[in-house]
């Protein structure tokens, strides 16, 4: 019953996609390309949305990538729109895949699927997008888990450096990306440790920050305090910031507010005062959020200023003050900060 009602959406899918095409608004080359993308995209969102399981989610994006193929043909091969198009359904069948195994790639309705997307990758060729041909290469190893080295990093199995550097020179940091909150949402922490710690020290991927945010976010979880704050020492402010800011999207309160404590007491012992403006902004919204008291306030940051090595530290916390609690707040935090800062 669920197969017919998905092959249903199918074509009901392809009939709203022609169709948009077909009474599209032309642009100035007489192309109904930019809205067709917007249009596309807007269809294609609600679709998947209607499911909540993998397969059928992934029978919507193959009807997608078929129709797209076939509204495209005329297109001219250096459309932004187009691109943003390929690259958005690469990463939507790749994010699809990763619930698969080896064996399901060889079975249908998988099969079909596969050999789907490898024609529609024929006929795109001309658009060269790395997203897709990517996916098309995974594909041919047997799926997003099959590479030998990646399953040596998720059991922690030693390899050389030039080897692993080699495979992650291989994909987008965004495939990595990928796989990680897979992992963490499947709850194999152990690997997603791993293959995050692995993606950190790579001078192209570990500009992603969101692998330092899995990996710390792990740590403090494991309550492994010591660890985390060895691996925290590395990170400087400006980024520190940014993780938790977008770590904000995805954790709890607890946990957002123990990793900003944390980086805020590196700062102060250091002495250093980049990005402390921010460290305690954040962190004072984060505390209040989670303990509205306004003394037991005024008293985490008299013991955090314990902790500092710069006297000038002091007047990030009387903002925070002033600006959390008023004029009353600083008047009773005077007596209240500790005189060796």
């Amino acid at each position: 019953m669920a197969e017919e009602e998905s092959d249903h959406e199918s074509e009901r899918l392809r009939e709203e996609l022609e169709n948009s095409l077909e009474h599209g608004v032309r642009d100035e080359n007489g192309l109904p390309s930019k809205y067709y993308c917007f249009k596309f995209c807007q269809v294609v969102e609600e679709y998947a949305g209607r499911w909540q399981v993998p397969l059928p989610q992934l029978q919507v994006f193959q009807t997608a990538l078929c129709c797209f193929t076939k509204g495209t043909a005329t297109f001219p091969a250096e459309c932004e729109q187009i691109q943003y198009v390929l690259s958005s359904l690469a990463l939507s069948f790749f994010e699809l895949l990763l619930f698969f195994g080896k064996d399901e790639f060889l079975e249908d309705p998988l099969k079909y699927i596969i050999e789907s997307f490898q024609e529609c990758h024929t006929t795109l060729a001309r658009y060269k997008n790395v997203y897709l041909k990517l996916v098309k290469q995974i594909i041919k190893e047997g799926g997003p888990w099959e590479n030998p080295v990646l399953q040596a990093v998720l059991k922690e199995t030693p390899q050389p450096q030039e080897t692993v550097d080699a495979y992650l020179n291989s994909e987008i940091p965004a495939f990595f990306e990928i796989r990680v909150r897979y992992l963490l949402a499947c709850e194999r922490i152990q690997e997603a440790v791993a293959l995050s710690k692995c993606c950190i020290p790579h001078p192209e991927v570990g500009t992603n920050l969101y692998f330092y945010q899995a990996y710390l976010t792990c740590l403090f979880k494991a309550s492994l305090r010591d660890h985390l704050l060895k691996e925290m020492a590395g990170i400087d402010s400006k980024d520190a910031v940014e993780i938790i800011c977008n770590a904000e999207r995805e954790e709890k309160d607890e946990v957002l507010l123990g990793l900003c404590r944390a980086f805020l007491i590196q700062q102060l012992e250091t002495g250093n005062m980049y990005y402390i403006w921010d460290l305690i902004f954040i962190w004072s919204k984060l505390q209040l959020r989670a303990n509205s008291s306004k003394q037991d306030f005024l008293e985490e940051c008299q013991q955090l200023l314990l902790a500092a090595t710069n006297v000038k530290m002091i007047f990030p916390f009387m903002k925070a003050i002033e600006t959390e609690l008023g004029d009353e707040g600083l008047q009773v935090s005077d007596g209240a900060m500790p005189s060796q800062v």
